[in-house]
């Protein structure tokens, strides 16, 4: 993760139908189902809900429940510290020490599904994974150079409003612009166009 800068990334699991973001821990001793929002929670709840709303099963209402909750009540989706508190989870890791947004699918009831089972699994998880793999391309996204036009690694992007900066890698996956400065732009997610300044250093 640390020598490949990904951007998104998904953890594929069984024995729910659920899919659960950032963060995974919650921030009280003692706690084990609170809510822990990131600071780039509605992100996180668009990319969920791009998947579960395209899965076949996550937001239909006449599904069965899994095991003892219902969770096409929350569209699919959850943030992890809400469903159950997972401290050091790859989810957390990842968008907190990478520039990576990772999410947890748990694309079926059961945990191990029998082999005749997997190509209707796969039926009901295809768009929804051809769906989320699509989100990569939104947000903010192009090359850090200096005023010479050369590459800058390691330069850091901060969103006005977004206590999470990300950095540049060697490749310059992230950012606009050249050199120090403010931009504006228009970022586009789950609840429309929302216009925020972000800092290149």
């Amino acid at each position: 993760m640390e020598k490949f800068p990904f951007v998104l990334g998904g953890n594929l699991q069984g024995g729910e139908l659920v899919v659960t973001f950032p963060y995974d821990k919650t921030r009280s001793v003692g706690v084990v189902r609170k809510a822990s929002p990131s600071p780039d929670d509605h992100v996180f709840r668009w990319l969920a809900f791009s998947y579960a709303s395209t899965h076949r099963l996550m937001t239909a209402a006449q599904r069965r429940v899994c095991h003892t909750e219902d969770f096409a009540k929350e569209d699919g989706a959850i943030n992890g510290a809400a469903w159950h508190t997972a401290p050091g989870s790859m989810n957390d890791f990842s968008y907190l020490h990478t520039n990576c947004f990772e999410l947890s699918m748990f694309v079926g009831c059961d945990k191990f599904p029998h082999e005749s089972e997997l190509p209707e699994e796969w039926e009901n998880n295809r768009e929804a994974l051809l769906v989320f793999m699509e989100q990569v391309h939104r947000g903010i996204k192009g090359v850090v150079r200096d005023l010479q036009g050369r590459p800058i690694a390691n330069a850091t992007v901060s969103v006005e409003g977004i206590n999470h900066d990300v950095k540049t890698g060697t490749a310059n996956q992230r950012g606009e612009g050249s050199g120090p400065t403010r931009r504006r732009h228009g970022l586009t997610f789950y609840y429309g166009r929302d216009n925020k300044q972000y800092r290149l250093s």
